[in-house]
């Protein structure tokens, strides 16, 4: 676990926001192209996919934007966190 000091800099809170990036990123295709994947899956094996178009579609996409909804409350309470710290550091008992 790195130390508080090096928690509260920019550049390890640009690195951690950048590996959790990575991880919606990947949610977020997975879920925008959620039905072409299901279909690809199906046809893997042989199948059909019925029943899935647009409308599911559309469903998986309002899914995959509350995650980026969810992200960028995320970086912004963040953001303010790291900005009080820095700014206030004698309100944080770190020994």
């Amino acid at each position: 676990m790195e130390s508080a000091k090096e928690y509260f800099k920019w550049s390890s809170f640009a690195k951690r926001q950048a590996k959790f990036s990575l991880v919606i990123v990947a949610g977020v295709l997975f879920f925008w192209n959620s039905v072409a994947i299901g279909e690809w899956a199906y046809a893997l094996f042989g199948g059909e996919l019925r029943g899935y178009g647009p409308p599911q579609q559309r469903w998986h996409r309002v899914l995959a934007m509350g995650f980026v909804g969810m992200y960028i409350v995320g970086t912004v309470l963040g953001v303010i966190n790291m900005w009080r710290y820095r700014k206030y550091p004698e309100y944080y008992d770190d020994e």
